[in-house]
């Protein structure tokens, strides 16, 4: 009982008896047994990190370094995290993680449009979070960033440097995110009076390749766009590789913006203007929007919306004159 009293940092417990069973802790290298404890507390001090399609997480930078951000964050609470796929059994059901008693809530990164998963966990009170994602589901929380001020400054941006055929590359259009930067990009040049050409949206899947295959598409019009924002830094970096193939220059003929601010956007040639996201935000409220969660037993719905930073880089100029 004193072992478990020192091991759950009892305040009960005298300073020399607990300093002399933290020595004999360390000199037997003795671990708490997690399952008896999750027994006796009813928690298993586990979070469920619920990821998008697993392609993405291989081929984007930007989930390896919130995977990161949310580890830091939720350490403090002495909690792990069970890393899932959205194509594992357990991310397509994600109840079953919860019901089979592995974890005490669930992050959930990159919601899909009308993702039926979340019903499900409304339904049964499962503490819950999303990032990136947005929904109004009794006891349902998220973390995102706003979207449409990130497109409608790019817009604004490169429209004030004389740009008025804007391209757009979304994401994958079944995913929260990419939609709403969509729907940013269409109002934004209604409100800015410029006119809205579909063959100057290319649907892309936020990998590298999807951005290098934008470029194509816009390199078979018959008149190129002269500036293109890109939904994310990742198909930037296709783009612009495809671009420097075709002898078209950035930013003398194409001005071209991204978002994330990856590591690899300040590499680039030219270096790419972007919109850094607030990753330690976004997880640190996350996080704390769970543990909220799990005392309240999903009883409690938080919301927040971050706002992305501005990095102006070298990929942009006023347009040519025709």
């Amino acid at each position: 009982m004193t072992v478990s009293r020192v091991v759950n940092g009892d305040p009960r417990v005298k300073a020399s008896t607990r300093e002399r069973v933290q020595q004999a802790i360390e000199e037997l290298h003795y671990y708490p047994n997690a399952a008896a404890r999750a027994l006796n507390s009813k928690r298993t001090m586990t979070v469920g990190l619920i990821l998008p399609k697993i392609d993405y997480v291989l081929s984007e930078p930007y989930f390896s370094q919130l995977i990161y951000q949310i580890e830091q964050a939720i350490s403090p609470y002495n909690y792990d995290i069970l890393v899932v796929s959205g194509l594992h059994q357990n991310g397509k059901d994600l109840t079953r993680l919860y019901k089979q008693k592995k974890v005490d809530g669930l992050i959930i990164v990159g919601s899909e449009i009308n993702d039926q998963r979340l019903i499900a966990i409304s339904d049964n009170r499962i503490p819950a979070v999303l990032i990136h994602g947005r929904s109004e589901l009794p006891g349902l929380s998220f973390v995102d960033v706003d979207n449409y001020k990130i497109i409608e400054f790019f817009v604004n941006h490169l429209s004030s440097l004389g740009h008025r055929r804007l391209g757009f590359i979304t994401g994958d259009l079944t995913v929260v995110n990419a939609y709403h930067r969509l729907q940013a990009y269409k109002k934004a040049l209604k409100d800015r009076s410029l006119p809205l050409d579909k063959t100057l949206i290319c649907t892309g899947n936020w990998s590298a390749g999807s951005g290098y295959d934008a470029f194509l598409h816009f390199y078979g019009l018959s008149e190129l766009p002269t500036a293109v924002i890109s939904s994310n830094d990742h198909m930037a970096i296709g783009f612009l590789k495809a671009a420097n193939e075709h002898q078209i220059a950035i930013p003398q003929d194409i001005s071209l913006v991204g978002i994330d601010d990856i590591e690899m956007a300040q590499f680039t040639v030219p270096t790419l203007t972007t919109m850094r996201q607030p990753m330690e935000a976004l997880a640190s409220q996350a996080v704390d929007f769970l543990m909220e969660s799990i005392k309240s037993e999903a009883s409690e719905r938080f919301s927040s919306i971050l706002e992305a930073e501005l990095v102006l880089r070298n990929s942009c100029a006023p347009a040519r004159s025709s």
